[in-house]
């Protein structure tokens, strides 16, 4: 998932949840059978209390014929403004789409192409202040700025040797754009090629091109098999090193707290890290153990990675090594020689002897935390608890309730990229209702 996560006074850290229902105590006297129970009820290290928010639909976007703005080809990031108008990147039209707080069109940013102000390999986005619409283009190397008018600003170029960003792009209070996940590219006398970086660095960009790692997450050791391989196609030929797929290793999330702090999961049980300036200043726990992984877990991680696959998903850390090819352009590899790549790294994999607790974290406008927890198996949905910096417990959204959305906008509005149940990719906006709010300190 992509967030935008504005600046917004700190004191609303601490302000209650005027935009969900109340309450509804399941919990009180018992627990889950994954949250411990030593704790009272509210308490971090108590029992789960259920949440049951409810939203109302405002209006869904996306069609199988219409407009071009409206058949979207690959929705990979939205976020809100202040204002509540939605922008949409479609990465495979390569231009922003913008809708009116109710759902009405308004303008499309950008086109697809390599001159200025236009989009060639765009992957994410962000609302930075002063009505800037910024771009992660990875085929540009660098950002591509526009006004929410829609006129382009200008093109910050990236040093790929240092590193360029993930497709994850979260506004900081200072104006700066933290990100990870990202790559850094090698060149030597054998050829260009992708490096991940040391451990899993948390960076942040300025549009000055400036880039400064802030915090190096924890990374559970690389695995010790690797293969290689060497894929022919129309234009030479390619090689690949591959590490080992390892299922279960723990994810890297993060969320940037309205006071500037940054809110980090990277470990296997249940911690959210809070770091100020690069330093972890408080760390909140909840007793959530992790399922152990056996012989029956790993069976159906394996069909399930397989099913992926065959429905045209993809699985492994690749690493380009070198790549040749006769005309010097572009290397085309048949998917049939990919797809059997990937199902000897699928049905060669390693496991990770936990599956991490948290899921996914994001941080909503109010300064709230939205802790998703995996589910008992793999595939599956688990709760999503709410928390707050100061060490608050909220509440929990059952597995089958509201799930974390892509993008949290001003009065209660979230967004979700969706497909229909003919494949159609469609983005959904909502709103929290005001039912009521959350007493907090039971």
């Amino acid at each position: 998932m992509f967030r935008d996560n504005p600046p917004s006074s700190a004191n609303r850290v601490t302000s209650l949840l005027p935009f969900m229902p109340a309450l509804v105590i399941v919990a009180a006297c018992g627990g889950s059978a994954e949250a411990g129970s030593a704790g009272d009820a509210g308490a971090l290290d108590g029992p789960d209390i259920a949440l049951d928010p409810q939203t109302e639909e405002v209006y869904t976007v996306g069609a199988l014929e219409g407009e071009d703005w409206e058949t979207f080809g690959n929705v990979s990031d939205v976020a809100f403004d202040d204002d509540g108008n939605l922008f949409l990147l479609d990465r495979d039209a390569g231009h922003i789409v913008m809708f009116s707080p109710t759902g009405e069109f308004v303008r499309t940013i950008g086109q697809q192409g390599d001159g200025p102000g236009e989009l060639a390999g765009p992957l994410g986005l962000a609302l930075m202040p002063g009505d800037r619409v910024v771009v992660f283009d990875f085929a540009k190397q660098g950002f591509q700025v526009f006004t929410t008018g829609g006129e382009f600003v200008e093109s910050v170029a990236l040093d790929p040797q240092e590193g360029l960003p993930g497709r994850e792009l979260l506004v900081t209070p200072s104006g700066r754009l933290a990100t990870h996940g990202g790559i850094r590219m090698s060149f030597n006398s054998d050829g260009g090629g992708l490096e991940e970086p040391v451990g899993r660095p948390i960076e942040t960009f300025g549009l000055d091109g400036s880039r400064n790692v802030v915090y190096t997450a924890w990374e559970s050791p690389p695995p010790e098999d690797e293969d290689e391989a060497e894929l022919s196609g129309e234009g030479g030929r390619i090689q690949l090193r591959m590490q080992q797929t390892i299922a279960f290793e723990p994810g890297l999330h993060l969320g940037i707290l309205p006071d500037g702090r940054m809110a980090v999961a990277d470990s296997v049980g249940y911690r959210v890290k809070l770091l100020r300036d690069g330093t972890v200043v408080s760390t909140l726990e909840r007793p959530v153990v992790p399922t152990v992984v056996d012989e029956s877990i790993e069976e159906m991680e394996r069909e399930r990675r397989l099913a992926q696959l065959e429905e045209g998903g993809g699985s492994g850390r690749m690493m380009v090594v070198s790549a040749s090819g006769g005309s010097g352009g572009n290397i085309s590899v048949g998917r049939d020689q990919i797809n059997e790549m990937m199902r000897g790294q699928i049905e060669g994999m390693g496991f990770a002897p936990e599956i991490p607790v948290i899921e996914d974290l994001a941080v909503d406008r109010e300064g709230r935390i939205w802790v998703q927890r995996a589910g008992p198996m793999p595939g599956e949905d688990g709760p999503t608890d709410i928390i707050t910096a100061d060490g608050r417990y909220l509440g929990t959204i059952d597995a089958d309730g509201l799930r974390i959305p892509a993008a949290f906008g001003p009065d209660g509005l979230v967004a979700y990229i969706e497909r229909d149940e003919l494949e159609v990719q469609r983005v959904r906006v909502a709103r929290l209702q005001r039912d009521g709010e959350l007493e907090t300190g039971r």
